[in-house]
């Protein structure tokens, strides 16, 4: 079984396919799903977070990073099924914290920023209610933000 070690936490491969490599920690009871290729067709896309949603069943999962530097392509309708379906149907699980780490392309910052808001104007932003996204450079600050949240 394939491991990643960051700042001394070992995360476990869960899941990994053509797209993305999904790994977990359950001391600090946190998942990341790492985009491997520049773009993931929406099937692709929504099985990997479906997988994420099945761990779940066996495994609390409080802190999801989601690693998106290595995307190259911005799609809207799985933004869409991410933000206003996926993540309000994990929260109800306990799954509140999301980090992003996106890539450095401006463009594709600017991109994610709109469809958020053609997503808050559709679903409005109640959406969001009890869920924390917090946009970071590296998995190692996500994983020193959630350790110090750990801690404290």
């Amino acid at each position: 079984m394939e491991k990643l070690d960051y700042l001394g936490f070992e995360f476990k491969l869960i899941s990994k396919c053509s797209y993305a490599s999904v790994y977990y920690n359950s001391e600090l009871s946190f998942a990341m799903c790492i985009a491997d290729v520049e773009y993931i067709p929406i099937e692709n896309f929504k099985n990997i977070f479906l997988t994420i949603s099945d761990l779940m069943e066996t495994q609390t999962i409080h802190h999801l990073l989601f690693d998106k530097h290595n995307l190259r392509t911005f799609h809207q309708p799985s933004m869409e099924w991410y933000f206003a379906i996926w993540k309000p149907s994990v929260k109800h699980k306990g799954l509140t914290n999301h980090y992003k780490i996106l890539p450095q392309q401006e463009w594709f910052k600017q991109a994610v920023n709109a469809g958020k808001h053609e997503i808050l104007k559709k679903y409005t932003s109640e959406i969001l209610n009890g869920i924390q996204v917090t946009y970071l450079n590296s998995i190692d600050d996500a994983i020193g933000h959630v350790s110090r949240m750990r801690a404290s």
